[in-house]
């Protein structure tokens, strides 16, 4: 399996904290399952989102072309 740099998922991954919304961050911490839950789809979806362009090489691929994008464009619910 594919895998991404360590320094580039923490940079995708902090930004992504940095410019949550007040109420995504909020409801991280919430007492009710349901809010947290809402806030971490929130979070999840904003981090595809930034991610979608990231491609992804196998060790020793440098020298091929590019793999597929880590996320296909559908973000469209599951189920």
């Amino acid at each position: 399996m594919s895998r991404i740099a360590d320094e580039i998922l923490f940079t995708h991954i902090e930004v992504a904290l940095a410019v949550a919304s007040e109420a995504t961050l909020i409801g991280l911490g919430a007492d009710d399952p349901r809010t947290q839950r809402n806030a971490r789809v929130d979070l999840a979806r904003h981090l595809v989102e930034r991610m979608q362009g990231l491609e992804i090489e196998r060790e020793g691929n440098a020298g091929r072309s590019s793999q597929p994008t880590l996320f296909p464009g559908d973000l469209s619910p599951i189920g």
